[in-house]
């Protein structure tokens, strides 16, 4: 792509400032020629300030030429010579062409008024076309952290685009179902449909909010979670138990939008759903230095018996958001558990960095079955699976 800045000496460069530019080009212009005036005051002074400017805006002008075909390769002083005496030229024949004649100190002068003069042409050439050439910079300048402002504003309407289009990835198979419940559930429990759509309302609202800012919070990424597994615990009924274990503190930290909702979709969809028996889900985190952990934690089928915990979409959007987002300082695993939470995964989620809040406790109670279901934590314990994923504090 073609930088702005190069497309024409006269570039946009953030409006006033370039006027303001060509402003101090035509002063700065008009005091040389007033100088060279003062050395023959007998002369009209108008012959002087049309050479002084035809100089200086031919130097303005060759030199945005230059750097449009050139760039940045010209060194400086090669430049000067180059673009010094076209410019010079220029300005005289401008001066003899508008006004009718050039001044008398270039006209019929002597061998040894040239060089009696020669200096201060010299100083004074140089500077007009030096100063001409800063005005070039300087507007190249301007132009370009005008382009990449607009680059950065580019940046941030794409990535509002990818949030909407993975947010349109993940919500189909969830509003399906959950639309599918509420008609099963009009007829014969009205009540209870009704209170699906209000929690689907919920989720939906705060959904639609999320994606139109680049970062949220912890506590409103929880929130959404927090929603999804409670319409998801109403469709399942005792098949589903959940609790979501994180510290009142973390929850004001920065979290980019959709990276932990995915891996509570993939615990529904791969763990929970398609197990017999159902299961339980977690969500914890924790604080590990400058590093926030958040764990997703099923007790379902276990992997191997979904695509989405390998390589699906819903976590290969994750990866690709961590690794755009952080780098390599971003990470994602998901293995298989191995017995190591026992028996009480749920029981054992206020150790998850800190005492759970009361959020906690009611995302815990509304999820949650009966106590009894204990010795089905234990049994399947060993075949679900955990994601964590682990971004830098910022």
């Amino acid at each position: 792509m073609q930088s702005k800045f190069a497309s024409t000496p006269f570039s946009k460069t953030g409006g006033r400032s370039r006027y303001m530019h060509l402003v101090w080009l035509v002063v700065f212009n008009s005091l040389i020629a007033t100088g060279f005036w003062t050395r023959a005051p007998h002369d009209p002074i108008l012959p002087y300030f049309v050479l002084g400017n035809g100089i200086g805006f031919s130097a303005y002008l060759i030199g945005g030429l230059a750097n449009r075909i050139a760039g940045r390769r010209i060194p400086i002083v090669l430049r000067v010579l180059i673009v010094g005496p076209l410019a010079v030229v220029i300005g005289v024949e401008l001066a003899a062409r508008t006004v009718g004649h050039v001044p008398s100190l270039l006209q019929h002068a002597s061998l040894a008024t040239w060089l009696y003069y020669a200096p201060t042409f010299l100083v004074a050439g140089v500077a007009i076309v030096m100063f001409s050439l800063f005005v070039q910079s300087a507007q190249m300048r301007a132009a370009l952290e005008t382009e990449r402002r607009e680059a950065a504003e580019l940046r941030q309407s794409e990535t509002a685009a990818r949030l909407a289009l993975l947010q349109a990835q993940i919500e189909p198979h969830f509003l399906f179902n959950t639309l599918a419940n509420v008609q099963s559930l009009i007829e014969r429990d009205p009540a209870r449909a009704s209170a699906m759509l209000d929690s689907l309302n919920r989720y939906l609202r705060a959904s639609l909010g999320r994606t139109r800012k680049p970062v949220s919070l912890l506590g409103e990424e929880l929130e959404l979670v927090d929603a999804l597994l409670h319409i998801a615990s109403m469709r399942l009924g005792d098949r589903l138990r959940y609790r979501i274990a994180v510290p009142g503190a973390l929850r004001q930290l920065a979290l980019p939008p959709l990276l932990l909702q995915p891996l509570v979709e993939n615990a529904l969809l791969h763990g929970i759903e398609p197990a017999i028996d159902g299961g339980e889900i977690l969500v914890r985190a924790r604080r590990d230095g400058e590093m926030l952990e958040l764990s997703v934690i099923d007790t379902g089928m276990g992997l191997g018996h979904g695509k989405g915990l390998h390589g699906g979409v819903g976590l290969s959007n994750v990866r690709a958001r961590l690794n755009s987002l952080y780098g390599e300082a971003g990470s994602l695993t998901v293995v298989g558990n191995t017995g190591a939470h026992g028996g009480a995964l749920l029981d054992a989620a206020p150790d998850a960095g800190g005492a759970s809040s009361d959020a906690d406790a009611t995302a815990a109670g509304r999820g949650a079955a009966s106590a009894g279901t204990g010795g089905m934590m234990a049994t399947n314990a060993a075949r679900g699976v955990t994601a964590t994923l682990r971004i830098p504090i910022r």
